[in-house]
């Protein structure tokens, strides 16, 4: 029965949008882009969420010197970091977490790792779908992931079915979005309800680069929106790396606005990841 329902959302969301090529290239976003790579080569973000960022710095061609196959056990059990140690040291009430998962499977798609993916579904066939040690909350991957899974693996697909009416988080609506690029990456293009959600995402957070990335990508791809964020000097310096001094949070994406987007004095530098990210989504770089 499960089966058939994924067969009929099939083929009722068959019609998709198809990617647009970007009317507009900037120059000036590919230069800083070459600067943040050149300053920040190893694994990205706090080391107990660096799997996940790491994985998106990848894809847009930074982290240069990380290898995210590091942070595997045995086959198909993934950790948070290289050291596998943060739920051991108390650093992470568990070692993998389903938002890791969600970044790291765009990564392992776009570069044909299936090998991969599949040794991460048989894990999780095996063990229960609980992908690590900790709760159920963080470890316990979710049936739709379980059949997103199955579709980057060639078996069949559904949509991102997200429930429009309710109130997420800025970082619940930044894994919406990784999903729904990692599923146009296979199906060549996004089902009506995706763009949906992505219009509503980026209607609500107009100073969000990915969602504006990912919304005009397959609405028109006019990525001035974007161009406009990335090239904004109190976000994203074009001779150094951002600081807390500029903004406190790391990764911009995964935040609503309001203090996040301030400077604090943490006297951090942050990795350059959210600008590399959308800059490649936007097809700048």
């Amino acid at each position: 029965m499960f089966r058939l329902i994924l067969v009929t959302i099939v083929l009722f969301s068959c019609q998709k949008r198809q990617e647009h090529k970007p009317s507009i290239v900037h120059p000036m976003v590919a230069q800083k882009a070459d600067i943040y790579k050149s300053l920040h080569k190893g694994w990205a973000h706090d080391k107990c969420d660096s799997l996940g960022f790491t994985s998106l710095c990848k894809l847009a061609g930074g982290c240069s010197e990380a290898d995210v196959m590091q942070a595997e056990g045995e086959q198909g059990r993934w950790y948070r970091s290289p050291e596998k140690d943060c739920y051991d040291l108390g650093q992470s009430k568990s070692d993998i977490s389903k938002d890791m998962l969600t970044m790291l499977f765009p990564l392992l798609y776009r570069t044909g790792d299936k090998q991969n993916l599949q040794e991460i579904y048989d894990y999780g066939k095996a063990n229960g779908w609980v992908m690590g040690r900790g709760p159920y909350s963080r470890t316990l991957m979710t049936p739709s992931m379980v059949a997103f899974l199955q579709e980057l693996l060639g078996q069949f697909g559904i949509g991102l079915m997200a429930d429009n009416d309710k109130v997420k988080m800025g970082y619940e609506k930044h894994l919406d979005a990784i999903h729904v690029l990692t599923a146009s990456f296979k199906r060549g293009g996004i089902i009506p309800s995706d763009y949906e959600t992505m219009r509503k995402y980026a209607d609500e957070s107009p100073r969000n680069a990915l969602f504006q990335a990912i919304y005009h990508r397959f609405k028109d791809g006019n990525q001035q929106p974007t161009i406009d964020i990335l090239m904004d000097e109190t976000l994203f310096p074009s001779d150094r790396l951002p600081t807390t001094a500029d903004r406190c949070e790391e990764y911009l994406w995964q935040r609503d606005g309001g203090s996040d987007w301030l400077p604090c004095d943490k006297g951090k530098t942050h990795d350059g990841v959210d600008f590399l990210f959308a800059a490649w989504v936007a097809g700048q770089l």
